[in-house]
């Protein structure tokens, strides 16, 4: 279920300028979805990459993810950045029926448990254990985690992610591999994103299984073999 609406952006546009969205997966999965396009301040990495991005926020952590930027004519290349601000462990506890009758009070351990911690970088190559390293160069790879960690270092691609992808399109079609994001995964994302539209635009919850039914209509396609009887196709 979801909300969106186009408020300040009215320059011909169907795209909602703000949205807010719901999901509900099997085994007590949730995810809320915000984005808005209508203002400026952007906290990625202590307010210093504005540009665009999004952090991620689950029960494991909260990851920070920027695509870059690249403006040829002033030769300035923005690298994406990637940090992962980990979760501490949960630790599980058993409470008996007289406690859980206790009313709960915020107290400091609540605020000292909130608040992000030191990020960690996604692992790129040259910090990403292969265990092949020799004893100094996992040596050098912990002492770059710790400095990018402090924020003494910023890790950087060596390349353009976007040139990336498109050489492994290349390579793909000249080889016959499987791309990182394939047919399937694409579908998954198209359906997801015609579903959210539609719970916004109608107001309503809408069911993933609702994409079986959508396009059909009432009328059946049909197709004619000269000299044979119509055949049904699909309804």
């Amino acid at each position: 279920m979801g909300l969106g609406s186009l408020d300040m952006l009215k320059d011909g546009r169907d795209v909602w300028d703000n949205i807010q969205l719901i999901y509900r997966y099997p085994n007590g999965q949730k995810l809320t979805y915000s984005s808005i396009s209508t203002n400026q301040f952007l906290p990625f990495f202590n307010g210093t990459r504005a540009e665009m991005g999004e952090i991620i926020m689950g029960t494991e952590g909260t990851i920070e993810i920027t695509v870059g930027g690249d403006d040829p004519d002033k030769g300035v290349f923005q690298p994406p950045i990637a940090w992962w601000y980990r979760e501490p462990p949960k630790a599980v506890t058993v409470t008996s029926a007289a406690e859980k009758a206790k009313p709960m009070v915020a107290s400091a351990s609540m605020l000292t448990a909130s608040g992000a911690n030191h990020p960690i970088p996604l692992n790129l190559p040259d910090i990403a254990f292969t265990g092949k390293e020799s004893f100094l160069e996992k040596e050098a790879k912990f002492a770059r985690r710790w400095l990018l960690a402090k924020g003494v270092m910023v890790q950087e691609e060596s390349r353009n992610p976007v040139d990336l992808e498109l050489e492994g399109f290349f390579q793909n079609c000249r080889d016959g591999g499987k791309p990182k994001a394939d047919l399937e995964t694409g579908m998954a994302d198209a359906v997801a994103v015609i579903l959210s539209n539609l719970a916004m635009d109608e107001g309503r919850k809408v069911y993933f299984n609702e994409i079986d039914k959508m396009g059909l209509g009432d009328k059946k396609l049909t197709t004619q073999v000269p000299g044979k009887p119509v055949h049904n196709v699909g309804g």
